[in-house]
């Protein structure tokens, strides 16, 4: 019946959320972008927890800019929760659990590097999903969004590497300049 959709019809991905209704697609682009939102906050305690832990000041430099990156993703994604009424856990829970989520990990610097640079790029594939679930309007909030996974990877690998600018992914993110680039 041409009417009925078949089994596998692709949703229209530029179509506003409010029309998308094939298979609860808005349903799921609005549970995961709650989800990844959620993610984001729980990530910065995450970090800030793992920060608290570190020997080194230049460790825990890292891990605060890991954790900016998390809470400035956060910030510019709440608009799009805002929009869609959609209303996360409680902040005090979130935070407990990305603390909590820091005693699952490698206490010491090169492990805990090596482990989430392991881990990280597999979070890609569902950044790249939910950017083409969402509506035309959100995807440039979005395409930042996974953008922040890049950096962060990008980071990890140069890190992993010994690189002395390793942090310069975040930076650019987070779009502040360190000594050596305003010395130039």
């Amino acid at each position: 019946d041409i009417d009925l959709p078949m089994k596998h019809d692709r949703v229209d991905v530029a179509a506003p959320v409010d029309e998308v209704t094939t298979d609860g697609a808005a349903d799921e682009y609005l549970s995961t972008l709650l989800q990844y939102w959620e993610e984001e906050v729980a990530g910065e305690a995450f970090f800030r927890e793992l920060a608290d832990r570190a020997e080194e000041p230049h460790q825990q430099a890292k891990l605060h800019l890991l954790a900016d990156v998390e809470k400035y993703t956060g910030e510019f994604t709440r608009p799009l929760l805002d929009k869609y009424g959609l209303q996360p856990k409680d902040l005090v829970a979130l935070c407990e659990e990305g603390r909590a989520d820091a005693d699952h990990v490698p206490q010491s610097w090169a492990p805990l590097i090596a482990y989430m640079a392991k881990g990280f790029p597999d979070y890609m594939p569902s950044f790249y999903r939910l950017e083409q679930m969402a509506p035309a309007e959100a995807r440039a909030i979005l395409q930042r969004m996974t953008e922040h996974e890049v950096v962060a990877i990008d980071f990890l690998e140069a890190e992993l590497k010994g690189d002395p600018d390793a942090t310069a992914p975040l930076l650019r993110f987070l779009d502040i300049k360190d000594d050596k680039e305003e010395a130039a």
